[in-house]
């Protein structure tokens, strides 16, 4: 093909993908609540698999559509000099290419199919479903380990004063997350109601959804994992004491009090229908700040934890929400208030790396092997925390008395109980 026909094609499609990126990007941003990862519309009606995994497919597929093409146009609207700097060039890249992956598998779909400002394409059938399947796997691994790439960029832009970060991170942490979970969500439903062969009503999970959560293994989990890496960098470990109380749909109540807390085994369970990485993401984030501040104050006393379980009564009309509140009381002699104000601000934190022995610890503030400090470096912790929980309707809130500890306030509000099969 001669060089200007080369040139002039090159031009038509990547107008016709700038058109197809300003139309997509303002459709509606999808509003996903719990209860939408139950319902799968009319075919769950008669609860034919093919059609629900089908129906949900299409909804995942058009919400990623929306939810990518939305971040193209804000990394787009970002000062020229911001878009300059090699760690946010890597983050917009990436969603260029993650909508690159999305076309790619139309087009294998359905290969007659043109690139025009609307996006029509239907997945068909359960093949269609598989090669899905593959895309959706590949879109997560290519954003896995780009939130300390993307905290660093905005560090290094940060003294030029050009970009509204709080309002840029609050929607971009919130999508990427959104995007995650939707796609996690169709990955898990189809390995459970496609390849195992499973009915709802049968399922220990529903997608991501966990109907018998059991919030004191949550708990436990996230408790003991900080332990262990309080463990690894002061050889110490942190006690709690734990009372929950459960108020029933007939508005009595069951409490529990556990002096020590160390297993859930023997304990009447908390069942509260929620997605438990979100909830074990904050507890992670909570504890690690309570342990560090005991250990580092020579704080020998347990941090309190109370859990409220509010159980709906299904007999009521309309819908009837789970609720689940938690309590953390540390005593590790609080926040200076000039710092107080700051803790939900991205990119602030309290850790100073400068502390840190070569590699001897990157144990509390590291979530992975590669990732050092990931909570205290880059200060993302407690924001994305909150991004996590007011994402169904949640919130944290936080009260430090100087020279006396920290109490954390923190909420989820679950599923319909109506909704659980």
């Amino acid at each position: 093909m001669p060089p200007n026909k080369t040139l002039q094609k090159q031009h038509v499609l990547r107008s016709g993908l700038e058109r197809f990126i300003q139309k997509q990007a303002a459709r509606p941003v999808p509003t996903v609540a719990l209860n939408d990862l139950l319902k799968f519309n009319s075919a769950a009606s008669h609860r034919d698999k093919s059609l629900m995994l089908l129906e949900n497919a299409n909804e995942t597929l058009n919400d990623m559509v929306v939810l990518v093409t939305r971040r193209l146009i804000q990394f787009m609207k970002l000062p020229y000099i911001v878009v300059l700097n090699a760690k946010i060039a890597d983050i917009y890249n990436a969603y260029l290419d993650t909508l690159k992956v999305i076309l790619e598998f139309v087009a294998e779909c359905d290969p007659a199919s043109e690139l025009t400002e609307e996006f029509t394409f239907n997945i068909q059938n359960l093949d269609q479903n598989d090669l899905f399947l593959q895309m959706l796997k590949k879109t997560i691994d290519m954003h896995t380990d780009n939130l300390s790439t993307l905290s660093e960029g905005f560090e290094e832009i940060s003294g030029l004063n050009l970009v509204d970060e709080k309002t840029f991170l609050n929607d971009h942490l919130k999508e990427r997350i959104l995007m995650r979970l939707l796609a996690n969500h169709h990955i898990q439903l189809t390995e459970q109601l496609n390849y195992k062969g499973e009915e709802l009503e049968r399922l220990d999970q529903i997608g991501m959804i966990e109907p018998n959560m059991n919030v004191l293994e949550v708990l436990h989990r996230s408790f003991v994992f900080v332990n262990d890496m309080a463990a690894l960098k002061y050889d110490e470990k942190i006690r709690m004491n734990l009372k929950t109380v459960t108020i029933n749909g007939d508005d009595t109540t069951t409490e529990q009090v556990v002096e020590n807390f160390e297993s859930p085994d023997g304990l009447e369970p908390l069942k509260f229908p929620y997605i438990s990485s979100h909830i074990e993401y904050v507890l992670n984030e909570i504890f690690k700040n309570s342990t560090r501040a005991h250990i580092e104050n020579n704080v020998k006393k347990p941090v309190d934890v109370l859990i409220v379980v509010n159980k709906p009564n299904v007999e009521k009309p309309g819908p009837q929400f789970y609720k689940l509140e938690m309590r953390i009381v540390d005593h590790g002699l609080g926040i200076k208030p000039e710092v107080l104000d700051k803790l939900f601000d991205y990119s602030f934190t309290t850790f100073d790396s400068e502390l840190v022995e070569e590699d001897s610890y990157k144990t509390l503030n590291n979530t992975g092997a590669n990732q050092a400090n990931i909570i205290a470096g880059m200060g993302y912790g407690l924001p994305l925390s909150l991004t996590y929980n007011r994402l169904f309707n949640g919130d944290i809130e936080l009260k430090s008395v100087y020279g006396q500890g920290t109490t954390v306030y923190l909420k989820w509000v679950g599923v319909d109980a109506k909704q659980i099969p």
